[in-house]
């Protein structure tokens, strides 16, 4: 086994699988270590008797810079998820543009929007003008799957106990760089590195529910301004390869635990129906689902808090796929321009 390496990345999410991939180009003998059992960090979903399940809700936006020159999108069978000129299912004291736009934005930051950065809504306000967020076939494990897949020497099911300098020490091995890109959760971040302030983490949970009726108009996402789901859609009819058994799978997003008994009838309501006989399929708690980013904090936090080590993702960005990319892409990118320089 090859424990020495010019760069060692620890975590395959979206923003160590990107850094990974320009290193890697580039030639630069590179190691992924993830923990699980597979790429994607929070971008992951299970296959369940015959659904996709996303974990938590997630789509992805063709026009963000980073996720459009992967150029993987199209070869996944993108699908928007919203139609052109009826984009949303209005429920429940929805009655003007800002009653609408407002619960919808709730769902986008999982918190009010009142409490994100003016500078991290408006980076989003241009994401949503510029295209339409979608689904790809296989769910959001097939995006995560596809990024992987041309890079070499993941370490899966690996646990990083501690740094010492220079080294990396697993659960299976020590390992040497002179360069450590730490692309973990901000929580696990913290405890590697010290020299990081934390980040508070927003929580949510989705539920999945099937049923074999037609609920037509289903497809819109459906948005209140009050209710204790902040948003709920048949996330098939946008999607049909996420129900194989034909029926009707539903995608509901809340902002706490709440009971099944509540979800089903926030469902009631929104949907105009009985859903006591709908099928329960699944409960995904998110506890660490997107970043908190309050007003006052930059865009971007410095990527690089020692020499030669880096701390990326969206903690270090702002809340967003596109993001998390970017920091890889960055950190990868000023890495590169050194190697440059020091073979010139």
């Amino acid at each position: 086994m090859n424990n020495e390496w010019d760069v060692i990345v620890i975590g395959a999410g979206l923003a160590g699988l990107t850094a990974a991939r320009y290193l890697q180009s580039a030639g630069i003998p590179t190691l992924v270590i993830e923990s699980s059992e597979r790429p994607g960090g929070r971008v992951k979903s299970d296959l369940i008797d015959g659904f996709t399940l996303d974990h938590g809700f997630q789509v992805f936006n063709p026009q963000y810079p980073n996720l459009k020159n992967t150029g993987l999108l199209p070869t996944l069978g993108f699908t928007p998820i919203a139609l052109p000129f009826s984009p949303f299912r209005v429920v429940g004291g929805v009655r003007t543009p800002k009653d609408l736009l407002t619960p919808f934005l709730r769902g986008v930051f999982l918190t009010e929007p009142s409490q994100v950065s003016s500078r991290v809504r408006w980076e989003i306000y241009k994401s949503f003008l510029r295209g339409r967020p979608g689904l790809v076939d296989g769910g959001a494990s097939a995006f995560s799957q596809a990024l992987a897949a041309p890079v070499t020497d993941i370490h899966y099911r690996e646990t990083v106990h501690r740094l010492e300098g220079d080294r990396v020490i697993t659960d299976h091995a020590t390992y040497q760089a002179p360069i450590v890109i730490i692309a973990t959760d901000p929580v696990t971040a913290t405890q590697l590195v010290a020299d990081i302030d934390v980040v508070r983490m927003n929580a949510s949970t989705t539920w999945y529910h099937a049923t074999k009726e037609a609920v037509d108009g289903a497809g819109r996402l459906a948005v209140t301004k009050n209710g204790a789901l902040i948003n709920s859609f048949a996330i098939s009819d946008v999607k049909a390869s996420y129900s194989s058994s034909g029926r009707q799978l539903f995608s509901s997003t809340a902002l706490s635990v709440i009971s099944e008994s509540e979800v089903r009838r926030e469902l009631s309501r929104i949907w105009g129906r009985d859903t006591s006989h709908w099928e329960f399929v699944a409960q995904y708690e998110i506890k660490q689902s997107l970043p908190v980013h309050p007003q006052g904090k930059p865009l971007y936090s410095e990527i690089e808090v020692n020499s030669g080590l880096f701390v990326i993702g969206d903690h270090r960005g702002y809340p967003s796929q596109q993001a998390a990319m970017e920091t890889g892409k960055v950190c990868a990118k000023r890495i590169i321009a050194r190697e440059l320089r020091a073979r010139s």
